[in-house]
């Protein structure tokens, strides 16, 4: 059987405010009060009504009003008279079928068949008032959900800033060598350019050549080593990048590229070298974010598109000032089909 909304209470996994609180029994105000003094004491033994209640239960029922008489001193209600009421079933206006006592006071509450009680057999405002605090809890228990959540849901579906980045921050940021490469890219032919991009890092064959002197050889002269250009970190920058770009940052001796889709997507197929963080849970991520290597040009991509799972894990990288960033927006979308 479910828990009920107030058993969830007992068990501290709705909030509530309480007011009283013993073994036996819990008392808590009523967030769509009937009267100014309006609480609800529950026993915390689960009793589904009124007309459940047994010989046993005879002492607990007997400690629920002795807690109404000190709520009633407490709440100052004593001497100019309270209510102590349960509703027992549909038609008597029970919705949460865990029993429970309203303790009323405050104003006077005139006659049982009053409107302003909200206990009337005739009357619809009890029925509505225990829907409310139904749907109030219920909102509480998302809302807590949520919070401890690490895949919550945004309230407000965030706007990210999405800034394209230039040939001119590619070029500054990979150096001479980088602007080679990418020239060299661009002259590719779509067709050849995966199988042109893995040879462009291959060290060319020594070549042997004849010498002056019948029987001996002469090595060629060793090319200049091609310097590395150093990392230049940008915290917190953060760019979008097309295919052209995305070729091109993928040369980078510096790179560190994420896949921010959901690990079953990943599974199933990924950019080579990319490692895996979930967008939808990037701050539960964040000790193993830490642990990455700061000095990186990072590349994150996901499906494609707005890309918001490759944004969520920019922001949470921002914050710990890796940069430069860039989004691939083509992601994974684009980049299976080339």
């Amino acid at each position: 059987m479910d828990k009920s909304i107030f058993s969830k209470i007992i068990d501290r996994e709705v909030p509530a405010t309480i007011e009283y609180e013993d073994e036996r029994v819990i008392a808590i105000r009523d967030i769509a009060p009937s009267a100014p003094i309006h609480l609800l004491i529950i026993p915390k033994k689960h009793i589904a009504s009124a007309n459940a209640i047994t010989e046993e239960d005879a002492p607990l029922i007997g400690h629920v009003f002795m807690v109404a008489q000190q709520l009633a001193r407490r709440f100052n209600v004593d001497h100019d008279g309270y209510r102590v009421v349960t509703n027992v079933n549909a038609n008597g206006g029970q919705t949460v079928f865990h029993l429970h006592f309203h303790l009323l006071g405050g104003e006077p509450l005139g006659r049982m068949n009053s409107r302003n009680t909200g206990h009337g057999g005739a009357s619809s405002s009890g029925t509505l008032r225990e829907a409310g605090l139904l749907i109030l809890m219920a909102i509480g228990l998302a809302i807590g959900f949520n919070t401890m959540n690490p895949k919550r849901i945004n309230w407000v579906k965030p706007v990210f800033e999405r800034v394209q980045a230039t040939e001119a921050e590619i070029e500054r940021l990979l150096g001479a060598s980088g602007k080679d490469t990418a020239r060299q890219i661009a002259a590719i032919p779509p067709e050849r350019k995966d199988t042109a991009i893995a040879s462009l890092d291959k060290p060319e064959t020594p070549v042997t050549t004849k010498s002056a002197t019948p029987g001996t050889t002469t090595p060629p002269e060793t090319p200049p080593a091609r310097q590395q250009e150093p990392f230049r970190p940008e915290p917190g920058v953060v760019r979008e990048v097309g295919l052209s770009a995305f070729r091109t940052l993928l040369k980078s001796p510096h790179l560190l590229l994420i896949d921010a889709r959901i690990p079953e997507s990943y599974a199933k197929g990924h950019i080579a070298g990319a490692i895996n963080i979930d967008g939808n849970s990037a701050e539960a991520e964040i000790p193993r974010i830490l642990q990455l290597p700061q000095d990186r040009i990072v590349v994150i991509y996901c499906d494609g598109g707005e890309c918001e799972l490759s944004h969520h894990v920019a922001e949470t990288m921002k914050k710990f000032n890796f940069g430069p960033i860039f989004i691939y927006t083509g992601g994974w979308a684009e980049w299976s089909k080339q």
